[in-house]
């Protein structure tokens, strides 16, 4: 079988990370956040939802160094758990098979949306438009990651050039009062800080994709260095980015309109620099929803890749590609899932994403990082969590509160999913048993 080749450095696993975690989300969640918090204490949710990732991340790094190998949170919760690790990575497999296209087609329909800008008879035809951007998205793909890693920071480049516009333009007109969340009125009339659960989820969302260097562990130059790094100057960057682009939309859009607007960021640029700027930038905001969903399936087949190597999710994911060394199966399977899903409601399919993941893997893979501490002491660990358990206890904390929040990120549909994983995790080893009699 062919073996996978070690062609990402630092600065293309930070490409392939950026891309990942800015996306479309932030151009169509803003709104949905400044409504949730009745204005401009939406961003108290855009700092939680940093400080969550951060913390998050230092777990996950340290994780990554010490078993720094293609799958991410399916090796760490395979070895972090012992006898029920194989049911635990199982789960987050099986969840995979959801949670993955899902993401996927989150970023179809924000690109089919966004194109509405430049292409107003897309409008009737959102789903179709999705869908041919994931099939091409999956050819693109099947390719080897040498030439991918290429194209991954070129793709970089144009997420950066899109959110430097963003930020530039504003900063002259940006108030430090914006900063200032405690004070800004509530147009809802609404308590204090009524929705920041839902404002939370959506920050969250928009966050996701710092941990996308783990799923190609095995194509990483020197791995137990290299991902820790990714993870936190992502996280970092990614962090200010939001914060100052967030910033400048409050100081420049009415607040009203800001909170309604179905194309904030055109809204904001056509204010600054006119409607034919605005219309430019979106071709730059397409760009990035086209990055997002690249990088996004690249990881995630990499973990059906990973499992099915090792025996413990169907053996026809581990096949590679005989001369260029690519998992084609789980690209081709994911791409496929994320075509049809690509016809459910948008907003359905975010919700469905926190839903399936809350549980499985973010919060079990925190406690797992915990036992391994406590397991194996000695083992070596060529990163640490900084301040450790701070980090441990600020992640489970934040995710626990988006799981029992009045809006709750945990919808029943998760549950199914955990469910479901489990009968079929018994039932496969109940027929493996029976092989073996």
């Amino acid at each position: 079988m062919s073996e996978l080749r070690r062609d990402i450095g630092l600065w293309r696993g930070i490409a392939l990370n950026m891309i990942d975690m800015v996306g479309i989300g932030p151009f169509i969640t803003i709104p949905l956040i400044l409504s949730a918090m009745g204005g401009a204490r939406g961003m108290l949710a855009w700092m939680l939802g940093g400080l969550l990732a951060i913390s998050d991340g230092l777990v996950t790094a340290e994780l990554a160094a010490e078993l720094p190998a293609s799958g991410g949170s399916y090796v760490f919760l395979r070895e972090a758990y012992g006898r029920a690790g194989r049911l635990i990575s199982f789960l987050f497999l099986f969840q995979i098979l959801f949670s993955a296209p899902l993401s996927m087609a989150s970023g179809c329909i924000g690109f089919a949306n966004y194109l509405k800008i430049l292409m107003p008879a897309a409008e009737g035809h959102v789903a179709i438009t999705a869908m041919i951007i994931c099939v091409l998205t999956t050819l693109i793909l099947l390719r080897k990651l040498e030439a991918i890693g290429k194209l991954s920071v070129l793709l970089w480049v144009g997420v950066m050039g899109t959110l430097a516009i963003v930020i530039v333009a504003g900063l002259p007109h940006l108030k430090l009062e914006a900063f200032a969340f405690w004070r800004a009125p509530r147009l809802d009339g609404a308590t204090p800080y009524a929705g920041l659960g839902v404002a939370l989820i959506y920050a969250v969302y928009d966050y996701l994709g710092y941990y996308n260097i783990c799923y190609i562990g095995d194509e990483v130059r020197t791995p137990e260095r290299t991902i820790p790094r990714v993870i936190v100057i992502s996280i970092l960057a990614i962090g200010v980015i939001y914060l100052l682009m967030n910033a400048c939309l409050i100081s420049v859009l009415p607040m009203q309109q800001a909170m309604t607007s179905k194309s904030i960021v055109g809204d904001y640029l056509a204010f600054l620099l006119g409607k034919r700027a605005a219309q430019w930038i979106s071709i730059l905001i397409l760009w990035t929803a086209f990055a997002s969903i690249f990088s996004l399936m690249l990881g995630y087949s990499r973990i059906l890749y990973a499992a099915a190597r090792d025996g413990n999710f169907f053996r026809i994911f581990s096949k590679l590609h005989a001369t260029e060394a690519h998992p084609y199966v789980a690209t081709i399977f994911l791409g496929s899932v994320a075509a049809v899903f690509c016809w459910l409601p948008l907003t359905h399919v975010l919700q469905a994403i926190l839903s399936i993941r809350a549980i499985i893997p973010f919060m079990a893979q925190i406690a797992g990082a915990v036992i391994l501490r406590v397991r194996q002491p000695d083992r070596p660990r060529p990163f640490r969590m900084w301040l450790y358990p701070l980090p441990a206890i600020i992640a489970l904390g934040l995710w626990s509160y988006i799981v029992i929040s009045p809006q709750k990120g945990l919808k029943v549909g998760g549950l199914y999913v955990i469910a479901a994983g489990t009968l079929f995790y018994v039932a496969r080893r109940w027929l493996e048993r029976r092989r073996l009699q």
